[in-house]
């Protein structure tokens, strides 16, 4: 995900594990496990986004910290791709931290993407690298001149141009990072799109016809939703949504709301991509006619 602070980054040794499974789901949201990797806590882009959660989670940090000690790292995560019987195969660089927002302080992309090619892709190991990012070219120029790996996924978040201009001022704008990722699904690398979080009274008609073109591999859908943490912050952006129904839980649109803006970007989605819901609850999955069971989202294998 995205966004704390845009300034300098504190470049930081890691002391705990930098690879670690996320079972913070609330009960009521249909969400896979996932495994985690902590490389930086923050974000690069400023000012942060209206609506990121690493407001709320990150608010003691003061500013972004990006973690220097490389060696661990891949350490760490070549051991995780030896390891059999996981609960999830997947790994997300995205979760605490845009994945490519913090190339220039601290190259990483490059050398994980080498690492699952040698240790996960030419060995038949399922084990994925996540890489989610609302960055244009110049973050993904490390991908660039890379060949690309059956291992590694790279996802990009979107959200209308109307609602990243009011509400994710700091990130690369939409046509930027649909740019970006039209550049590397041409050269080979396996695509996602998450349109997160989709904001009531917004068309996604438009946005949903450029994905189309882009034909990604999966789809995943989120409506805008926030913690009682985030919603303690006082955007202006929460109003529209109802109180939280349970503890941990998530304030969120009304359920009708929800599933209409769903459906409108379903039914103009082509089939061959796989859609998925983010953060979601069963009912909404079902009233969509997806599998809540299937969990075909973003963080998913």
């Amino acid at each position: 995900m995205d966004g704390t602070s845009g300034s300098a980054p504190s470049r930081v040794e890691r002391r705990t594990r930098f690879v670690e499974i996320l079972r913070t789901t609330p009960s009521l949201t249909v969400c896979p496990n996932f495994y985690v990797l902590s490389h930086a806590n923050g974000c690069a882009f400023a000012p942060a986004c209206d609506y990121c959660y690493l407001q709320s989670t990150l608010w003691y940090l003061g500013g972004a910290r990006v973690f220097t000690n490389v060696e661990d790292l891949v350490r760490d995560v070549r051991a995780w791709i030896a390891r059999d019987g996981l609960e999830s195969t997947v790994l997300n660089t995205g979760n605490l931290s845009d994945s490519l927002g913090f190339e220039r302080e601290r190259p990483l992309a490059a050398r994980l993407v080498e690492l699952f090619r040698s240790e996960a892709e030419h060995k038949g190991r399922p084990h994925a690298l996540l890489l989610v990012t609302k960055g244009g070219r110049s973050e993904v120029a490390p991908l660039a001149g890379l060949a690309p790996s059956a291992n590694v996924i790279v996802s990009f978040s979107l959200n209308t141009p109307e609602a990243a201009a009011v509400h994710e001022r700091g990130a690369p704008p939409v046509d930027e990072r649909l740019a970006a990722a039209r550049a590397l699904k041409g050269a080979g690398w396996r695509i996602r799109i998450r349109i997160d979080p989709m904001i009531t009274g917004c068309s996604y008609t438009g946005l949903v016809a450029l994905i189309s073109d882009l034909a990604p591999e999966r789809v995943t859908l989120g409506c805008l939703r926030a913690d009682q943490g985030l919603l303690k912050k006082g955007n202006g952006v929460f109003a529209a949504l109802e109180p939280i129904r349970e503890p941990g839980g998530l304030a969120r649109y009304p359920v009708a709301d929800r599933i209409r803006m769903y459906r409108e970007a379903i039914e103009a989605l082509p089939d061959r991509s796989v859609v998925g819901l983010c953060e979601e609850t069963a009912d909404a999955w079902t009233a969509v006619d997806l599998d809540p069971d299937s969990k075909t989202c973003n963080c998913a294998t």
